[in-house]
């Protein structure tokens, strides 16, 4: 089988527990099921265990015997699974032989992950920062972390995406000192100098401080451009609120402020006992559990995570430090945005950046929590006012605002929301044969495509209150049938759903439930 581009997928959790394994085995089997070719990696040396979530027993063979050279090639120490396509190169089957990693076991494995034959390669690191997380996370085309909506688990996602970066810094400014091709011995230099600096905590410190002393070097764009390439993504697990399903945004923006990193969000996925039960009866929870909350997040992370692909993966400039931002900056909006995206933007960061709010947690002192609430709070009063506000333009922007596609924040999706929401840029949704547009699934779309519902209502000229029933499925708070026939078919061709299959599937839910309701 001819392989095009192989693309490999790094998933670290930020500690023990979080289900990094869980997000690995159903990456695996849902890119398998659409015809991809996927090797899965379980790099737990010391507590493997991803065959358990594949439903199978521990393979004879595994990732010990290839580094070992008892295998030769990745290819005859994998195995195979029961999907088609999906094969597991399993961690040691022999606890004696359990070993922690060393640094030429990875150079190794990465060396066997350049000639395997498979259109995804998907790695199961270890948590936190192990010696095999880090040159293995940043090498990835797709390095995921996987947290879960506690204070540990997202400190210590920000620790791990800062470690990653780090590890890359050390070597890159290794490898321009001993560069035969330049005489500036500036970078060693640096190198040492930052080491020491117990002041540079964060990407960001570090890398001002580094472009403050080497200025003029002529590695240093090419440095910059590099390190600014790391681009992990974020998935948060067991999410029970609606505060944790927005905390991977609320992570991106603090990490983008504090951490001098550009994470991107993949999703969230729900707090569902099936997924514990598919382990504890040994199945595979996106075909035994397939209308889960689990699965559907899972399957809607896969989408994010293809889309990916068709997206151009460049390095992007990071927005000044707070103090140097304009207004439009601390509220992550644009220049020209309207009154109640700046008001949406001001009510996210507040409730985002709380004095309780878990998204802080190690990322900011206390004293710097403040301080950015304080501008946030200054920004939004004056944008709200019309007059302050055309000032502000006139001397800020004196050449207007730029075009969309030339400012470099624009590849985030700003917080206010609804510049990226108008009906016109969304994309038509392509429906499978076996999908089922409930509510559960027009309210995912919408989701997806950061549409608030006061959007829908304001073009349908239907309420607020109506929508949500709709997307919650609360039968009991719909109007007559032929309203919610109406309000269904609104609904989904907002979204640029086929409103006729729409309205099929979700009336014969309610119809369902009205059947049921007049039997007892």
């Amino acid at each position: 089988m001819a392989i095009t581009q192989r693309r490999i997928i790094a998933v670290a959790g930020s500690k023990g527990g979080v289900g990094a394994s869980m997000v690995v085995a159903n990456l695996g089997f849902f890119l398998a099921q659409i015809g991809k070719r996927v090797l899965l990696v379980d790099c737990h040396r010391d507590s493997a265990g991803l065959h358990a979530w594949l439903a199978i027993q521990r393979p004879e063979k595994g990732l010990d015997d290839l580094l070992s050279g008892q295998c030769r090639t990745a290819s005859e120490a994998a195995a195979e699974t029961r999907i088609n396509g999906l094969y597991l190169l399993a961690s040691s089957a022999n606890p004696m032989r359990a070993t922690h990693w060393r640094p030429e076991e990875v150079a190794t494995l990465q060396q066997h992950l350049a000639t395997i034959e498979a259109d995804y390669i998907i790695l199961d690191l270890p948590s936190g920062t192990r010696p095999a997380v880090l040159p293995l996370l940043w090498a990835a085309d797709y390095p995921i972390i996987v947290s879960q909506a506690t204070g540990d688990a997202i400190e210590s996602s920000y620790h791990l995406m800062s470690a990653a970066w780090w590890h890359r810094a050390q070597r890159a400014l290794a490898a321009i000192d001993t560069d035969d091709d330049t005489d500036d011995d500036t970078a060693g230099t640096l190198r040492e100098a930052v080491m020491r600096n117990t002041q540079l905590r964060t990407p960001r410190t570090t890398m001002a401080h580094i472009a403050s002393h080497a200025e003029s070097a002529e590695w240093l764009p090419k440095f910059e451009a590099e390190l600014s390439a790391f681009r992990p993504l974020i998935i948060v697990n067991q999410t029970r609120i609606k505060e944790d399903e927005e905390l991977a945004g609320a992570m991106r923006s603090a990490a983008t402020r504090w951490l001098g990193l550009i994470p991107e969000v993949l999703g969230s996925i729900g707090w569902d006992d099936n997924v514990w039960l598919a382990l504890r009866r040994s199945k595979q929870l996106l075909i035994d559990f397939t209308n889960t909350r689990a699965s559907r997040d899972l399957e809607q992370i896969v989408r994010r995570l293809l889309q990916l692909q068709h997206r151009e993966h460049a390095s992007l400039p990071l927005p000044p430090p707070l103090d140097a931002q304009n207004l439009y900056e601390v509220l992550e909006v644009y220049p020209g945005a309207s009154e109640e995206e700046i008001r949406r933007a001001f009510k996210q960061i507040r409730t985002w950046f709380a004095p309780d709010s878990i998204a802080v947690q190690g990322v900011c002192s206390e004293t710097e929590r403040q301080h950015f609430q304080q501008l946030a709070e200054d920004a939004h009063a004056l944008l709200v006012d019309r007059f302050r506000r055309r000032e502000y333009d006139r001397t800020h922007f004196p050449d207007g605002f730029s075009a969309l596609s030339e400012r470099p924040y624009a590849a985030r999706e700003p917080i206010g929301g609804a510049v990226l929401a108008a009906r016109e840029t969304l994309p038509e949704v392509v429906l499978r044969d076996d999908q089922f547009v409930d509510g559960a699934f027009l309210g995912r779309i919408r989701k997806e495509h950061n549409v608030e519902l006061v959007d829908i209502s304001n073009r349908a000229k239907i309420s607020v209150a109506y929508l949500r029933a709709i997307e919650e499925e609360r039968f009991n708070d719909l109007p007559a049938a032929v309203f919610t026939r109406g309000f269904v078919h609104e609904f989904a061709r907002y979204l640029k759903i086929d409103p006729r299959r729409a309205t099929n599937d979700f009336m014969a839910k309610y119809e369902s439930f009205m059947e049921h309701r007049k039997s007892k």
